[in-house]
């Protein structure tokens, strides 16, 4: 008889071997939720066999007959291989989020609720049935045919949903038109910065700073400070203060404001073909999977090629057989704040200049899991009350709300016709009238035609406002902050065609067609834009697709020269140790490129972070983490011209600038030594630099957060081309500065020959784990490395045929 130590062990080993064994079965049983690339798959609802060929990347080429087959075969391939990504999209935009993590717990239900409340409450799902019940009868099949693909491929996929779904144990509910249109809503709320803005602002009033103090720190890169008109304390009820600043706080990655980009283009007289070039990289938060897909579509009115959203039937950037484009964020005002008065007499209704008016009440119910809750959101003449949206509606006592007006939640939006029109424009003047009835986000539109025409104009509405600019938040009750129309679209800015053959844009002003108009107050420093004007008048003519895909991946910071002077200039080496000498001899020598191999961008950027704090983290206290970070006119502003904001009013002593320069230093390197160890040789910027692809499910799964999310050293920063903008996170103990957003795709488009365009996508086009095109462009995206998607690229070996059935 065995002993029972030895009983023990066998029991274990079969626990181990039985355990083993049921987890090779279940990931056997996941892997099949890879869709099927090659062979025939017969289908209700197309009306010819649709080809889909993928080259070595899994880029599809789609050949169809006709259109409507075109976007039935695209819903197709987006459910294949995006699925999650499209469920999870349109679940956001209509406030269903809670429904399905609710099958996991109650309380993992409650914990994203808030995320639903801001998109019901912002009405963004019923504002795309809207649309869609407006659209053209061209858009209406569009969409329509659209659904039908995605719906085909839940119908006739074979093996387990992707992941996801498992987990959470769902099963998606078939595709509607009107869920590839909430996500122009959501883009539209993300891209605009605004009313975050807005509310830092009104906290730092309330926060006791002055007038001249905010001017002071919204102050322009040229040194213009905004009209600051006197403003008071208390204008908000503490409690809306709050629930405001906690909704701000709590935005997922899908609506926190975000938003940058390049994009230029060149005129055939710069280049070697002798026809233009155009490059473009959007930069977004790095997201898993990749808001970007890349498609190529053939049909027998012409070809697209470029970067599609999943669950969306257009082709967002890239080319035809005729035009190229690209998008830059504006940051254009365009989501105003308005403090409304509640009536004392009659807490249902607010107070207007013409007087009491009644709020207007919806009530939405959301269910958690198997839970339902009712909750009451309100709506002003300007737009939802916040507050609704994070606390509940009508608390006791309350004097004032804070409504939200946006463009983007106006009636008559029609970006997404001009989407469908651009898409099928044949000249650059075709796409700027096609533009002409864009509504939000607004957006710089680069343009380039194969006639040999380059243009960039701002598309979308910006409001006229009765009074003030919306730097503030305005007073409801007197309506002198109200929208009183929309700025005639020939007052926006155009280039067309200009004297230096070039146009340029990196979120910086655009050239005025009006002098007399204000887009903004906030605009991002001309760093890349000056960056990328240099490096293209060096090459007059002869410029090739290669030289501009190079560019994209320039690293120079042009910040580095005049504030690294600056900040030595009021460092004195006489009160630092050997290492710390060593590190400013070091900085000292430095080209200011921001390489991952090289200790100086690090050393750099913690220096400045830590100085940006000392210099305001006084007057701002708790405030300084949602201020704007390090900007380098900022520097010179305080060390040049206000020395008074280095003293610490904390403490009885005066303290010189010189004081905050030196110790801000010394910290840094302390920091440093106690992370990475005492010798420089082992602090390097990719360490701490490395981007980050969260995904909306596993990052939040200790261990799946580690095997699943992408993570990869990357060079670049704030201010470079090659734009790696760190989320810069400094705590008492540790520090970070981990790459966050960037360039999800870049693209350089050759008007010679648009098969010769180069694409560099981060991660890869799958969503699925499982998926040998799941993170497999990583590193070639990281590294600078650029692909085709043309006919010749696609592999015979691996194509699908879809047949009707």
């Amino acid at each position: 008889m065995l002993r029972w130590g030895k009983r023990l062990a066998i029991g274990l080993l079969f626990v181990f071997v039985g355990f083993n064994f049921g987890c090779a079965a279940l990931l056997v049983w996941l892997s099949g939720s890879v869709p099927q690339i090659e062979g025939d798959v017969a289908l209700a609802g197309l009306t010819a066999p649709v080809t889909i060929a993928r080259d070595d990347a899994g880029v599809p080429l789609i050949k169809a007959g006709s259109g409507g087959d075109v976007y039935f075969a695209l819903g197709y391939v987006h459910a294949q291989d995006r699925l999650w990504q499209m469920e999870s999209m349109r679940r956001i935009g209509a406030g269903r989020i809670a429904e399905i993590v609710g099958n996991l717990s109650a309380s993992a239900g409650d914990s994203v609720l808030s995320f639903d409340r801001l998109t019901r409450g912002l009405g963004l799902y019923r504002r795309a049935e809207e649309t869609y019940r407006r659209a053209s009868p061209e858009l209406k099949l569009a969409l329509e045919r659209y659904a039908d693909g995605v719906n085909a491929y839940l119908k006739t996929r074979d093996g387990a949903l992707p992941p996801e779904f498992i987990v959470l144990f769902h099963e998606p509910e078939p595709w509607k038109p009107a869920d590839s249109l909430v996500w122009q809503q959501l883009m539209a709320f993300q891209l605009g910065t605004n009313w975050s803005s807005e509310l830092d602002r009104l906290r730092m009033i309330e926060a006791g700073l002055s007038p001249d103090q905010i001017a002071f720190l919204y102050q322009g890169p040229d040194g213009r400070k905004p009209d600051m008109a006197p403003q008071q304390q208390g204008l908000l009820s503490p409690g809306e203060l709050n629930a405001a600043t906690q909704l701000a706080a709590a935005l997922p990655a899908q609506l926190a404001p975000d938003g940058a980009s390049n994009a230029w283009a060149l005129s055939g007289s710069r280049t070697k073909s002798g026809k233009p070039l155009l490059a473009s990289d959007p930069h977004l938060r790095l997201t898993n999977p990749n808001l970007w897909y890349l498609t190529r579509i053939e049909t027998p009115d012409g070809t697209l090629a470029g970067v599609t959203v999943p669950g969306v039937p257009f082709l967002i950037l890239g080319h035809n057989d005729h035009i190229a484009w690209g998008f830059t964020t504006p940051l254009a005002d365009t989501q105003d704040l308005f403090i409304e008065q509640v009536d004392p007499g009659d807490p249902a209704r607010y107070l207007t200049s013409d007087g009491s008016q009644a709020f207007e009440i919806r009530e939405e119910r959301f269910r958690i899991g198997d839970r339902e809750v009712s909750e009451t959101f309100r709506t002003t003449r300007h737009g939802p009350v916040l507050s609704d949206i994070w606390s509940r509606a009508r608390q006791p006592g309350q004097k004032t709300v804070l409504a939200l007006g946006a463009t983007s939640l106006k009636p008559g939006d029609n970006s997404v016709e001009s989407f469908l029109l651009l898409n099928r424009a044949r000249s650059v003047d075709e796409a700027i009238e096609a533009l002409s009835d864009f509504s939000s986000p607004p957006q710089n539109v680069t343009l380039a035609d194969r006639d040999g025409s380059i243009a960039l104009l701002l598309a979308g509405r910006m409001p006229v406002r009765k009074g003030g600019d919306g730097f503030m938040p305005a007073d409801g009750a007197t309506g002198s902050g109200d929208w009183i129309g929309w700025v005639d679209r020939n007052r926006l800015p155009l280039i067309r065609n200009p004297e230096s053959n070039m146009v340029v844009q990196a979120n910086d002003h655009l050239p005025r067609r009006d002098p007399t108009l204000s887009l903004s107050r906030e605009f991002v420093a001309p760093f890349r834009t000056e960056r990328i004007r240099e490096r293209l008048l060096e090459t007059s003519t002869g410029a090739t697709a290669q030289a501009q895909a190079d560019l994209q991946m320039d690293n120079f910071s042009s910040d580095v020269p005049h504030t690294r002077a600056l900040l030595l200039q009021h460092l004195k080496l006489g009160a630092l140790s050997d290492l710390e000498r060593d590190m400013v001899e070091k900085l000292r020598q430095w080209n200011g490129e921001m390489r991952r191999d090289r200790v100086e961008p690090l050393v750099y950027t913690l220096w400045t972070a830590l100085l940006h704090r000392k210099i305001f983290g006084d007057e701002l206290g708790y405030l300084i983490s949602d201020y704007r970070r390090a900007y380098p006119h900022m520097f010179d502003a305080v060390l040049t011209d206000a020395p008074e904001w280095c003293d610490d009013i904390r403490s009885t002593i005066v303290e010189p600038c010189t004081v905050s320069v030196r110790d801000s230093l010394q910290e840094a390197i302390a920091r440093l030594t106690a992370k990475f160890g005492p010798n420089p040789e082992d602090w390097r910027w990719g360490e701490a630099h490395e981007s980050r692809f969260r995904h909306q499910l596993w990052s939040r799964v200790p261990f799946l957060d580690k095997i699943l999310d992408s993570q990869i050293a990357t060079d670049g920063g704030d201010f470079t081309v090659n734009r790696g903008s760190p989320s810069v996170r400094i705590s008492e103990t540790d520090f970070s500065f981990y790459h966050v957003h960037g360039a999800g795709i870049r693209a350089v488009y050759d008007l010679s020959d648009l098969d010769a365009s180069l694409f560099s996508l981060s991660l890869g086009q799958s969503g699925n784990p499982f998926s040998e095109f799941y993170h497999d462009q990583a590193e070639a995206w990281a590294n600078g490395r650029y692909r085709r998607i043309s006919t010749s690229e696609a592999s015979p070996e691996r194509t699908l045929t879809l047949r009707p059935e």
